[in-house]
């Protein structure tokens, strides 16, 4: 009963946050003419749009592999189907959070929910983070090279700096959080600090040692991934590669728009995208909606020579939009149901297996599952049975 209010009060929220994506997007478009930007759209070339889903479907494709090699590597004892759909829902729970926060936690859940602890979980997905902050912080930083292109009025420049800084800021904290025992104390010590406030020690202090133990465990995991440096350098030149084909989008969405920019432009364009979705990470809305659509629309502008109407820039940033945001949205959402359906099936199926076996002496034998790491210690069951009588 109480899980089925959390549903209903989590689709509420979701219905919700949509919404607020939708009308950011319906009141950048309707500050200008909508007539004029949708007969932009109508007259685009339709085979560079396809060009572009193909793109966006080819980097959906990619950008769970990392994680894949990370439970791999892990020893996680999980399918490949199930960490890869894992892996796919990040960009729905990204999607409809401020900050989009949403993603990773979500993972955590559902890879426990899967029978992964979540101090392994945390680990692997602190190493996918991190090699993507790392990945994107180079795209922004060959960015800069044409950062006086790309700014053009003074709001731009205040959004670009606050962007940035955030950007990499974010990175040393998270590489501080999976690797330092300062980090992990001074954490430790701020919950047993507010523990003095009477509601919050009933509800956190009898969690403070488990949740010492989680972040001990999650530093250890990430620690044992960045041992391997094979597949650290795998994760990021796969992530590197999936980055570039998410950022060349935007150059089929000028050519769509017919407008003539060549091969050799490419980069230029690739940097423009990058510069655009760093300066708006800080943007508290589902989705960064609003700052993207105002830093890609000016981005725009300027990856078109400036030679493009108001109506041309909105019509790209919005092609793009509908493309990288809410196209994503639906294949990530695609996936979680999928998932959903997936783990409840096995959820059945496991509950008659653990099942208590009777025995002539009363005791009774189940069947558990393996933790990440012990696949090579772990037996088929992945622990041990008592034999039965």
């Amino acid at each position: 009963m109480e899980e089925k209010k959390s549903k209903k009060k989590n689709i509420v929220l979701y219905c919700i946050y949509g919404a607020i994506t939708v009308a950011i997007l319906l009141i950048f478009l309707g500050a200008n003419d909508i007539d004029e930007i949708f007969g932009v759209l109508h007259t685009a070339n339709i085979n560079y749009v396809f060009v572009c889903v193909a793109l966006l479907v080819l980097y959906a494709a990619l950008y769970p592999l990392t994680i894949c090699i990370l439970a791999k590597k892990r020893k996680c004892s999980i399918s490949f189907g199930k960490t890869y759909s894992i892996a796919m829902i990040e960009h729905f729970f990204n999607g409809i959070t401020p900050f989009a926060t949403g993603g990773q936690p979500f993972q955590v859940y559902e890879f426990k929910k899967a029978g992964v602890k979540a101090a392994d979980s945390t680990g692997m997905l602190l190493m996918n983070f991190i090699i993507m902050m790392i990945v994107t912080n180079l795209f922004a930083l060959s960015s800069l090279v044409y950062f006086t292109r790309f700014v053009t009025s003074t709001s731009m420049m205040v959004i670009s700096i606050i962007g940035f800084a955030m950007n990499f800021l974010v990175l040393l904290f998270m590489i501080a959080l999976a690797t330092s025992k300062t980090l992990r104390n001074a954490l430790f010590f701020l919950a047993r600090f507010f523990c003095k406030i009477k509601f919050i020690k009933k509800l956190v202090e009898p969690k403070l040692d488990s949740f010492g133990e989680y972040l001990d465990n999650a530093q250890a995991a990430f620690k044992g991934l960045v041992r391997q440096k094979g597949t650290f350098a795998l994760c990021f030149i796969i992530r590197a590669v999936t980055m570039g084909v998410y950022y060349a989008i935007t150059f089929f969405v000028l050519r769509a728009l017919h407008i003539p920019v060549q091969t050799n432009d490419l980069f230029f364009i690739i940097s423009g995208t990058s510069f655009a979705i760093t300066a708006t990470v800080f943007v508290p809305t589902p989705g960064a909606s609003g700052g993207i659509e105002f830093a890609f629309s000016s981005i725009f502008t300027a990856l078109a020579g400036g030679l493009v109407t108001t109506a041309v820039s909105y019509g790209g940033m919005l092609i793009w939009r509908l493309l990288s945001y809410y196209l994503l949205m639906i294949i990530s959402f695609a996936f979680y149901v999928g998932l959903e359906i997936n783990l409840a099936s096995s959820a059945r199926k496991n509950k008659l297996i653990t099942q208590p076996l009777p025995t002539i002496d009363g005791e009774n034998t189940f069947i558990e599952e393996a933790a990440c790491g012990d696949a090579d210690t772990a037996d088929d069951t992945g622990g041990e049975n008592k034999e039965v009588k």
